[in-house]
């Protein structure tokens, strides 16, 4: 995927300045303070680290980025997807076979409490909570409806 967009860069600024801490010199500052005040923005200059560690915590490579003067584009490449997530989550783990096992028990019993899928796996309640929160934060399961009536669903 590949993403473009017009900008004039400030003179003495190398691409080893974008890519480290910078102090953020907007290209048009009445704009950048309206999206500011709007919230739109929470942070000047973070935009490139935000983009770093949201790669590295999605599993992804890290995006390439072309830098002219007028011009910046960033390329992602191999972007993981959440199947892909989970299984490489599971190879990579010492325990993969847990989080195989919990989404297993979700795909046949999906409105089982975590409680519940820790007795049928055999785990401790406190083992399968774990696990099963690394899978909402990344994206590859969620809870719908309430602790009581919902459903676990694999993404």
């Amino acid at each position: 995927i590949y993403i473009a967009n017009d900008c004039i860069f400030p003179e003495d600024w190398t691409i080893n300045d974008l890519m480290g801490k910078h102090r953020s010199r907007p290209y048009n500052p009445l704009i950048a303070n309206t999206f500011f005040r709007a919230g739109f923005i929470e942070a000047w200059g973070r935009g490139i680290e935000k983009i770093k560690d949201s790669c590295k915590e999605a599993g992804n490579p890290m995006p390439e980025y072309t830098i002219k003067r007028e011009e910046i584009m960033v390329m992602f490449k191999n972007l993981v997807s959440n199947t892909d997530q989970a299984t490489n989550q599971a190879n990579q783990d010492d325990n993969n076979s847990v989080i195989v096992r919990i989404l297993q028990v979700i795909e046949a019993e999906p409105r089982l409490s975590q409680k519940k899928i820790a007795n049928v796996i055999g785990e401790k309640y406190s083992t399968v909570k774990y696990y099963m929160e690394s899978m909402k934060k990344s994206g590859v399961i969620k809870r719908e409806g309430s602790s009581q009536k919902g459903k676990w669903i694999i993404l």
